[in-house]
């Protein structure tokens, strides 16, 4: 068999991740309907400051469900099938659903406490319960999916921890996003007459807890649950708290959101993008840690192995940049203008160049550390990798922006 080149290796490596990750188009059309939430500032003023947290804690479960399925099934403890499947596809469920729950309500314990000192008008019940109900209906939809998406792609050969995450990124992006409109329209806590988020939304948590509950003192018992769990907790509450700097971030400028609401529509793809480049970085790396193919050293970072995928993933960001000016100034009221082109082309690239050389490097040593410490890096790294990338590249973008306008 003919050895590949090095740029063989290069090329067939960034078509595809470009494959993967040309979904986060999609982030786009999340973007339009974010757009839709500067219309409910005036009833909900904390929209824009808890939208965020939600993406980005949507992607720290998603990272974990991705990187523990694709694992999972490069070591055959999961089958690619729905039906009679293994004892551990079913604590997959019942984990990511259990940490969902979790998650969703320490990020309506952390949009409270960031909103009351940010003075804006806000109710403990109506966060939680709007975002319990939009992570609860988000994580049933996307876990179908997930599943769904990677199984299919195991079974044609092609490589999970490349492509699963990049693309249900994206479709988690538009799935939140929507998921969180229409709730928050559903509930409608400005309506004092129409309590429907006590009166629909209380009882919906409880069921939702107890079947947790009962899940969890039935399966605690199990390795798989017990590390998961206890793993996983401490960084979803740390990553929250990160998030929880994103949305500060982007409450901040409220002002140039307003001015330039292109900068919202292109938000969820670009923090996708960076997001997926480093999760697939950080996958690639867990699996080969897994399966021994790889040491977890220094000396890594001197290998081809590393510099093809590295470069790979920097020119799949490149490319991407390019795709979203495009899109970006074809979107504007005033059509296609060549300096304001060239202007979001600089801000695309230049964020997500730099975005992307800080997170690659965190993921990487992330994996090394926490597989070095005994600990499985599909619990840690891709959520503290999330909401890391979320909260660097929202900065990097805004300043950005205002540099360069």
């Amino acid at each position: 068999m003919k050895r590949r080149s090095p740029f063989a290796i290069y090329a067939g490596f960034t078509l595809s991740v470009l494959g993967a990750i040309i979904f986060n188009i999609g982030g786009i059309f999340a973007g339009r309907t974010a757009v839709l939430l500067q219309n409910l500032q005036s009833f909900l003023p904390w929209v824009i400051l808890i939208y965020p947290l939600l993406l980005t804690v949507r992607g720290d479960i998603n990272g974990i469900l991705t990187g523990k399925l694709g694992t999972a099934l490069h070591l055959g403890t999961i089958t690619p099938t729905w039906r009679k499947n293994t004892n551990r596809f079913f604590h997959l469920i019942g984990l990511i659903f259990s940490l969902s729950l979790y998650d969703s309500v320490i990020v309506g314990l952390v949009a409270s406490i960031i909103g009351l000192l940010l003075k804006l008008p806000i109710s403990f019940l109506d966060v939680v319960v709007i975002s319990v109900t939009t992570f609860i209906i988000g994580a049933l939809i996307s876990m179908v999916l997930t599943f769904s998406l990677t199984f299919w792609i195991y079974k044609k050969k092609g490589d999970p921890d490349v492509y699963a995450y990049p693309i249900m990124s994206s479709v988690n992006d538009i799935l939140i996003t929507i998921t969180f409109f229409a709730t928050c329209w559903f509930y409608r806590p400005w309506e004092l007459n129409v309590k429907l988020d006590s009166f629909v939304g209380i009882p919906f948590i409880s069921i939702v807890t107890i079947a947790v509950l009962i899940f969890l003192g039935m399966n605690f018992k199990h390795n798989y649950i017990k590390q998961g769990i206890l793993q996983a907790l401490p960084t979803l509450t740390l990553t929250s708290f990160i998030a929880a700097g994103t949305g500060i971030v982007l409450a901040s400028f409220q002002g140039i959101l307003e001015q330039a609401q292109i900068l919202l529509v292109f938000y969820p793809a670009v923090i996708s993008t960076v997001g997926a480049q480093g999760s697939i970085l950080a996958n690639t790396t867990t699996t080969k840690l897994h399966l021994g193919t790889i040491k977890p050293s220094l000396s890594f970072f001197k290998t081809q192995n590393f510099s093809i995928n590295y470069l790979g993933l920097i020119t799949s960001g490149f490319i991407m940049g390019l795709i979203y000016s495009i899109l970006g100034t074809i979107i504007l009221p005033e059509g296609f203008i060549g300096s304001v082109y060239f202007k979001f082309l600089l801000i695309l690239v230049l964020t997500n160049f730099i975005a992307f050389s800080i997170i690659g490097l965190i993921a990487i040593t992330a994996a090394f550390l926490t597989y070095k410490s005994g600990l499985d890096p599909d619990n840690l790294v891709n959520p503290l990798l999330s909401s890391t990338a979320d909260l660097i590249t929202t900065s990097i973008l805004v300043l950005s922006y205002i540099i360069i306008f």
